[in-house]
């Protein structure tokens, strides 16, 4: 029985998912009744024992596969929940907030469909009055338009009407063909009669006359006696061709007719069992042996067809009209339990269990009365819990999952049987993730690594995109960058400035405030290599001025000062240093004046003074060479000016 109901939901499971995308794989989402899903939204293609779907399957992939246990549908290589569909738990919510169809128009219309089958059925008893009992197909036959007519019946039992009707017409078309072939038989039958007699008198016509007159007159008269017959006959075969040929045609008429009708009405049940309107497809079903009393029942399926493969491969045998008929009322005797099963989980307060139940049924049997007539007082029980498992599927969905938490916390108050670890570990998976991305892009921002902070920050706002500490960390990020604004403005101040020593103390800061500018970072790492320089040559001069040697001290920060005047640090250095090598500075300074004065003698003097002075002296050695190289000049100059004066 088991195994029943797991075809039937097979063949249905097209319909539940009609005009619906399946959605796809979620963390942990919950069921339409608040219960969660498998891991990754049952992605996983292999059932509880390790094997695989496509060996499970007892259509091999072609339809979807029903595992009841699990509550799964696998189709196409993936498994899915199938109270997770989206249309599905639409209609359950639409289903759950409408009265129950309880009014008299209601009864009236279960009564009639009930009394339509039982006139159908083979153990109807005798009425009496000439009633012999049994299947009665004219009396369930006029009263198809009368349940037609009801609005919850939506005209199906006037398209059953309808099919039966056409199914006559194809009747009377075969039965009136078969009478047109039986008068054309009677006709043919005549023309052969007719046709023997002419060739009779054929052959006992005289023989043609001896040459006199009165034989040759004899002989032509006999001549256009026979050219007569043979006239006759061959009107005569050729009227049999012709009938002949428009009973071959008359055949195929019927034989067409037959089956026309037969696959249109097979199709009209095959429609009302996909359309899980099982109490008409009971009824069709019934009619079916009325209309076509050959006993072919075997549905006309194409053999590549996904049906006749669903069909033949859980059976074994091909599909029937009978086949339909006991899935139909299994399909019905299987929703009548899931209702009952339904009523006592709502006693117990097993919400999620109940509105799986009650999902089930409704999916299997949407237009049975069981179904639409359970009280409305039951089903608001189960409304508010499908409600909120319905939106802890979407907030799940969304990454929502802040409003995930409070949603599993009230589900997990209101139903005793509420499966929340699926769903809380997706939560807390989420939560710890987050954080981690967090901390990463707080590390990030520190250093001044603004990709590896928006990656970070990429990371977190994926898994999480509600989460409440992404907006401080945005906040705080926000307020450092309006730092990192004021930074840029003291750094291109402080370099138009040329005050060097200030961007090396606070390099730190500049070089995080340019971290998406090339170009001042450029600038700030030149600072801070002749920052570097500076103080190294400072720090030399120092230790040469320490050791008695401030020649040699002046004379190195002298060359710095050069490049980098506005130093304070070369500057008090230089300041210190030009008193205690006053003398040798004197000697360098007049050697300059007197050099830039063209006064070659007196500046090659003093050089050569600070020479003695401090024989490690760049600036002596380097203005002897330029007075040299000078004097040199002139004595050219004038030795070539002299050899152009003489006659």
């Amino acid at each position: 029985m088991k195994k029943m109901l797991v075809q039937i939901g097979c063949l249905l499971a097209p319909i539940t998912v009609f005009a619906q995308v399946l959605p796809a794989p979620m963390p942990a989402p919950a069921s339409g009744g608040g219960s969660s899903s498998g891991s990754n939204g049952g992605g996983n293609s292999n059932g509880g024992g390790g094997q695989s779907s496509s060996q499970n399957s007892m259509f091999g992939g072609a339809l979807p596969h029903v595992d009841s246990g699990s509550e799964t549908v696998t189709w196409d290589g993936k498994m899915w929940n199938v109270n997770n569909n989206r249309l599905m738990r639409s209609k359950f919510e639409i289903y759950l907030a409408t009265p129950e169809a309880n009014g008299a128009e209601d009864q009236a219309y279960r009564d009639l469909i009930a009394q339509i089958i039982q006139l159908l059925s083979p153990s109807r008893k005798s009425t009496g009055d000439g009633d012999p009992g049994g299947p009665s197909v004219s009396m369930a036959f006029a009263l198809l338009p009368e349940a037609g007519s009801f609005k919850i019946d939506a005209g199906i039992c006037n398209t059953i009407a309808n099919g039966v009707y056409d199914v006559w017409l194809s009747h009377k078309k075969v039965n009136n063909l078969t009478a047109a072939n039986n008068a054309m038989n009677l006709r043919r039958k005549q023309l052969e009669w007719n046709n023997e007699v002419a060739m009779s008198n054929n052959e006992m016509a005289p023989a043609p006359g001896n040459g006199t007159k009165g034989g040759n007159a004899a002989g032509n008269a006999q001549k256009q006696a026979t050219a007569a017959s043979i006239g006759r006959i061959s009107g005569y075969v050729k009227e049999m061709a012709e009938i002949e040929a428009r009973k071959k045609l008359n055949e195929t008429a019927i034989g067409l007719s037959e089956v026309t009708s037969k696959v249109q009405f097979q199709a009209l049940i095959l429609q009302l069992f996909m359309q899980r309107r099982f109490e008409h497809a009971l009824i069709s079903c019934r009619l079916y042996p009325h209309m076509f009393k050959d006993g072919d029942s075997v549905l006309q399926l194409d053999d590549n067809s996904d049906l006749k493969k669903a069909f033949s491969a859980s059976l074994g045998v091909p599909p029937t009209v009978s086949l339909v008929d006991s899935f139909s009322s299994e399909a019905i005797r299987g929703v009548d339990e899931a209702v009952v099963a339904f009523d006592q989980l709502v006693l117990r307060q097993d919400y999620q269990s109940a509105s799986n139940r009650l999902m089930e049924a409704f999916g299997i049997g949407e237009y049975l009365p069981r179904v639409r007539r359970l009280p409305m007082s039951e089903k608001l029980k189960v409304l508010d819990y499908v409600r909120d498992g319905n939106q802890l599927i979407n907030a799940l969905e969304m990454k929502d999952f802040g409003l995930a938490e409070e949603l599993v916390m009230k589900l997990r108050k209101n139903s005793k049987d509420f499966d929340f670890s699926k769903p809380q570990a997706a939560i807390e998976t989420a939560r710890t993730v987050t954080d981690m991305h967090l901390i990463n892009a707080k590390a990030a921002m520190q250093k001044g690594d603004q990709v590896a902070y928006a990656a970070a920050m990429k990371e977190a706002t994926t898994i999480w995109p509600t989460n409440p500490k992404l907006r401080t960390l945005s906040e705080f990020v926000g307020q450092s960058s309006d730092v990192q604004a004021q930074s840029l403005l003291d750094l291109d101040r402080l370099l138009s400035q040329r005050a060097f020593r200030q961007i090396f103390e606070q390099q730190g800061r500049f070089f995080a405030a340019a971290i998406n500018d090339p170009a001042r970072q450029e600038q700030i790492a030149k600072v801070v290599s002749d920052v570097t320089e500076v103080t190294m040559v400072v720090k030399l001069a120092e230790e040469q001025s320490r050791t008695g040697n401030s020649f040699g001290a002046w004379e190195a920060v002298e060359k710095v000062y050069e490049r980098f005047p506005e130093d304070q640090e070369v500057t008090k250095m230089r300041s210190n240093l030009s008193v205690k090598a006053s003398e040798f500075v004197s000697a360098i300074e007049k050697a300059k004046q007197h050099e830039e004065r063209k006064q070659s003698g007196s500046a090659l003097a003093w050089y050569l003074k600070a020479k003695y002075m401090y024989t490690g002296s760049d600036f002596a050695k380097m203005g002897i060479d330029r007075v040299v190289k000078n004097l040199k000049a002139e004595s050219g100059a004038a030795t070539e000016s002299q050899g152009t004066n003489l006659p």
